[in-house]
């Protein structure tokens, strides 16, 4: 990850508490399409390099879970060999919704998103962090993150520069670009 702009200003905030949210399923695809199908990252070294010398309370990651009636097994052992590694991680909390279908496609996972949302909204209210951090590119979360920073809290964004949305470049105070060639594994 190219931190080193970034990194000097976790150096003026060593107190703060950071929370991270990971929209799973676009992290995955970026990620998919950034590392040419080499998805395998180290959340929790990930989450590490994202806060630098700051104080993790939690990472949050959002994840739509297949149905086995339209996915094949290997598909489904894969995923819940992820979640069950994940949920062995330390300060990581893995949230799921089943994946919606019509017919044999896929639908869009409406419910992620909202639920994300919430946990951002509501960990803020409650005064769960310091600042948060967006790893996503999706442009739907910056009315969100507005009402976020109106509460007093930084808003941050990772993800990959090229992809990430103009919304929430507009919208974040700190962006942290993601280089798909140095993410921990």
């Amino acid at each position: 990850m190219k931190l080193s702009k970034f990194q000097d200003l976790t150096k003026r905030y060593p107190d703060e508490r950071v929370q991270i949210f990971i929209d799973g399923a676009n992290f995955y695809k970026a990620l998919e399409s950034e590392r040419g199908g080499d998805v395998g990252i180290d959340y929790g070294k990930f989450a590490s390099d994202l806060v630098g010398g700051r104080k993790l309370v939690r990472t949050n990651i959002y994840i739509s879970t297949l149905k086995p009636e339209y996915e094949s097994p290997d598909s489904i052992k894969k995923q819940d060999t992820f979640i069950y590694a994940l949920q062995g991680t330390p300060f990581i909390t893995v949230r799921k919704r089943p994946l919606r279908y019509k017919g044999k496609k896929r639908d869009r996972e409406k419910g992620i998103d909202i639920l994300c949302a919430t946990d951002m909204l509501s960990q803020a209210y409650v005064n769960g962090y310091d600042s948060m951090i967006l790893v996503s590119g999706d442009g739907d979360f910056a009315p969100v993150l507005d009402e976020i920073k109106k509460m007093g809290k930084r808003v941050e964004n990772a993800f990959f520069k090229e992809i990430r949305s103009e919304a929430l470049r507009q919208t974040c105070d700190v962006f942290i670009s993601l280089d798909p060639k140095k993410l921990p594994k």
